[in-house]
């Protein structure tokens, strides 16, 4: 059994969409293969664990092949499953999956979601997929719907699977054509020149073919001799003649030796000519004689290597060519710069393996349009922001491309009014470069209860990095009986030992964070503990400050900077005001 598999996405290699999982061990014999349809990015999908959860769940089943394909299956199903139900709504994956098993040369699958594969013959081509409706893709409930089939390849017939928006783009004759290709890399190569323009999608192939049959050599026949006449039994007449005396035998001559000359003759034998020896051959012969095979051994890798690079930066260079000009039809500018990167890094590539001008001219025609798209203004689109209710306590977090807001007077996205405040999540659209107003969600309201604990009025917001002994970055919530986080849109607890608060101003500098108390006039620093803040406060004056209850906003990096109502800004080193700060007349803010 020959197999032979490629796959990629956007124009980058992407083999993990097709598994191929070998016998190990005591488990069973069978070779494996898996082809998924990955519906989105297949990068964060963890292809080395499923690939290891299908091996070992497939060696588990001591039953018949096609019932161990069966709780294969459903044993990846359960853990992508169970996947999903802890994963955000835009981090789960939806898949179809091809699983094949290779005996002999029968071929058992078992398909479940989208998929697709094909039976190609010289006669033509059967198409093995769920018939009816699409079916629901793996991931999605405990209950799935499967598909089987079986394949008897036969020395020309060839078994191509494929992913479920892939083959519907395949032409049958052309399918049956490539029966008569015995090179199975050739047969993946004409497939992608096909369906490279027409996709964008996590592309995967896997190709199975049963070996060639050759035909034995012609054995030479054997001549056999003529017969010989037989002799004739007539005695032969023996003509009469006169008796002789028998003459003595002459003497045997061994190398004549002439006087006074130092040649030798040789020996002349009694039949044929005098042997005489060749010349040995000089050394430079036999040094051209070693060499010339290596040489032409090494010429010929090289053309075979510059022809592999010229043909892979061909293809570059035609993904390069079609992202260009999606890039030209694309109505949004965050569209067109993605297709634009895409075909200048293509671009770029294809010139690694072959110096193509087309390659070098469509590089700089792409970092052109990028640079304009640079100094372009993209104006930002009106959201739906001014539905919110008029407020003056507000304040706004960007991170990244996300916008978190806190309302401290509790008019949020809802019609139901949340007394003490609440935080919205507004997310962002990459290709529109717009603010998605209609996606508000609310994260964090005063009076939610997080395992357990009630959450008090909320003050301040600011956003923690992956510092300090943190696993993950988060939005950090200052509200009247402590601290909540909230990550990836889930909400936490936060425990710490903070007094209760009135009125506060929430940093985070360096894995610490610092919490400016108007009340107490003072400004608390917690440190980490693990994901949490349990210990005990520290105070960073020796005693408190009453100015502090005129403090609009303040700043740590390093120093902390306070900015005070009436417009002054001082700055604190050791819990010690620094005389020689510069600001310290500034307007008053409004």
């Amino acid at each position: 059994m020959r197999v032979a598999y490629a796959g990629w996405h956007r124009g980058s290699r992407a083999q993990g969409l097709v598994l191929e999982l070998p016998p190990r061990g005591r488990g069973r014999p069978e070779p494996l293969y898996a082809v998924l349809t990955v519906r989105g990015d297949p990068g964060s999908l963890p292809l080395e664990e499923a690939a290891r959860l299908l091996r070992a769940a497939f060696d588990r089943q001591r039953g018949s092949l096609t019932s161990a394909l069966r709780e294969t299956l459903l044993a990846f199903n359960h853990w992508l499953l169970e996947q999903n139900r802890h994963a955000a709504p835009g981090e789960r994956w939806e898949l179809g999956l091809t699983l094949l098993a290779v005996r002999e040369e029968s071929i058992f699958l078992i398909q479940a979601g989208p998929t697709w594969a094909a039976h190609a013959t010289r006669e033509g081509v059967q198409v093995i997929a769920p018939e009816g409706e699409a079916p629901s893709a793996l991931g999605a409930a405990r209950a799935v719907a499967l598909h089987y089939g079986m394949v008897q390849l036969q020395p020309e017939d060839r078994l191509i699977v494929t992913d479920a928006e892939t083959g519907p783009l395949l032409d049958p004759t052309a399918l049956t054509a490539l029966t008569r290709i015995q090179n199975l890399p050739l047969i993946i190569e004409a497939i992608e020149v096909q369906v490279a323009r027409a996709v964008s999608h996590p592309v995967a192939f896997l190709i199975l073919a049963g070996e060639p049959v050759r035909a034995p050599l012609p054995r030479p026949e054997r001549s056999t001799p003529s017969p010989e006449p037989a002799p004739s039994t007539a005695a032969p007449q023996v003509p009469s003649t006169p008796s002789r005396r028998p003459l003595a035998p002459l003497p045997r001559l061994g190398r004549l030796r002439l006087p006074g000359l130092p040649q030798v003759f040789p020996r002349r034998p009694r039949w044929g000519w005098p042997m005489v020896s060749l010349p040995a051959a000089p050394g430079w012969v036999r040094t051209l004689a070693l060499i010339l095979p290596w040489a032409i051994a090494l010429l010929t890798f090289g053309v075979y290597v510059h022809q592999r690079n010229t043909l892979i930066a061909h293809r570059l260079l035609a993904q390069a060519q079609a992202e260009a000009e999606q890039a030209t039809r694309a109505q949004a500018p965050g569209e067109a710069r993605r297709h634009w990167e895409t075909a200048r890094d293509l671009a770029r590539t294809a010139q690694q393996y072959a110096a193509l001008p087309e390659a070098a001219a469509l590089q700089e025609q792409a970092q052109r349009q990028l640079d304009r798209l640079d100094q372009a203004v993209q104006p930002l689109h009106p959201t739906r922001l001014a539905s919110l209710h008029p407020s003056r306590s507000r304040r706004l977090i960007l991170r990244d491309n996300e916008l978190y807001l806190l309302d401290r007077e509790g008019r949020c996205a809802g019609e139901t009014p949340r007394p003490g405040g609440c935080v919205l999540w507004i997310g962002y659209d990459e290709v529109h470069r717009t603010l998605l107003g209609e996606s508000m969600q609310e994260l964090l309201w005063s009076g939610m209860i997080l395992q357990g604990h009630p959450v008090g009025a909320l003050l301040d917001l600011t956003w923690a990095g992956a510092e300090g002994g943190r696993s993950a970055g988060g939005l950090i919530a200052l509200h009247a009986q402590g601290l909540a986080e909230s990550r990836n849109r889930s909400p936490r607890w936060v425990s710490s030992r903070l007094p209760p608060l009135t009125d506060g101003l929430l940093r985070f500098y360096g894995g610490n964070l610092y919490v400016l108390d108007r009340e107490k006039g003072q400004i608390w620093r917690l440190r980490p503990t693990g994901e949490d803040y349990a210990g005990d406060p520290e105070p960073y004056f020796t005693s408190p400050r009453t100015d502090l209850g005129e403090a609009v906003d303040f700043l740590v990096y390093q120093k902390i900077y306070v900015l005070y109502r009436d417009g002054r800004v001082r700055a604190f080193v050791g819990g010690n005001e620094e005389e020689g700060f510069p600001l310290r007349e500034q307007p008053a803010p409004a």
